[in-house]
């Protein structure tokens, strides 16, 4: 990815392969149709941000590929699954939405080009809304699971999802593509998917693993947290406790049991594996088993 920008604390990347197709649509003296489609690429990802961050959600990242964008969350914590629903489908939607509008409405433009601009966005959007990694469909089949078995399980399914989509896509290019360029193009973009699929598999870990990290270095450089301690029973839910973390404190959860007897105690670190494991809908009872 090559960094381009960086506006009100969120990163803009870039992957290499668009900067290819700049390349080649220039060469074909495409250059200007490019340019359209890389407006309709940024419009449907600030989508993504602008609900984000309506919904409170801060993205840390944007990354502008070939298939759409890819915003990054900053605290994967607050990231719960009817949020991710609704920042998931903004950018299908605004797509679908600019497909409408240059199907419907006069813009000045040529017919070719309308027509053109339509059918990108349209394209944009419906592969979008496909239930595998790193599309945002992949994301909303994410968000309907992850409630019955938890982010962890949810994300690779959609991200094997991903997989076997990007391979079929690879096998399609060799067997039933004639002419090289298109079967260059179909194999390239396969693979591409299929790294993104596979990285969607390992990023919770790596957020976990980034989450914790920043509060090890916050306790090194500090030399202590405070500590937030919360005293619950086995029945509240973790995304209720998990809502109130902060960078820098240290959450704490005292369990009592019906007599007000201390029962456990549990790492903020702890209820985030929990989380991840089982769902945003588990107790810490179900932590416990």
């Amino acid at each position: 990815m090559i960094p381009i920008a960086k506006l009100a604390g969120t990163s803009y990347r870039i992957h290499w392969l668009v900067l290819a197709l700049v390349g080649l649509y220039t060469y074909l003296g495409q250059g200007r149709l490019l340019l359209l489609l890389m407006a309709a690429l940024f419009f449907h990802e600030m989508a993504h941000v602008i609900t984000a961050r309506a919904l409170g959600i801060k993205v840390s990242a944007v990354e502008l590929t070939p298939f759409g964008g890819q915003a990054q969350i900053a605290d994967f914590t607050g990231l719960e699954p009817e949020k991710e629903l609704f920042m998931s489908l903004a950018g299908p939607l605004s797509s679908l939405s600019l497909a409408a509008f240059f199907y419907f409405v006069p813009t000045g433009l040529d017919a070719d080009t309308s027509l053109w601009l339509m059918r990108c966005n349209l394209f944009l959007g419906l592969f979008n809304l496909l239930p595998a990694l790193p599309m945002d469909g992949g994301r909303i089949l994410r968000s309907w699971l992850s409630p019955l078995m938890g982010f962890r399980k949810s994300t690779r399914l959609a991200a094997f999802t991903g997989m076997a989509f990007a391979a079929a896509i690879i096998c399609h290019g060799f067997y039933y593509t004639s002419e090289a360029v298109y079967m260059a193009q179909e194999i390239l973009a396969g693979m591409v998917l299929f790294w993104f699929a596979v990285r969607e598999s390992r990023f919770l870990a790596y957020s976990f693993m980034r989450y914790l990290i920043h509060k090890k270095s916050e306790l090194n450089r500090l030399g202590f947290l405070e500590t937030r301690q919360v005293v619950s029973s086995w029945d509240t839910p973790l995304r209720s406790l998990l809502k109130d973390t902060r960078p820098k404190h240290y959450l704490i959860v005292v369990v009592l049991d019906d007599y007000h007897h201390v029962a456990n105690v549990y790492t903020e670190a702890e209820l985030i594996e929990c989380f991840m494991e089982i769902g945003p809908l588990a107790t810490l009872r179900q932590c416990r088993q």
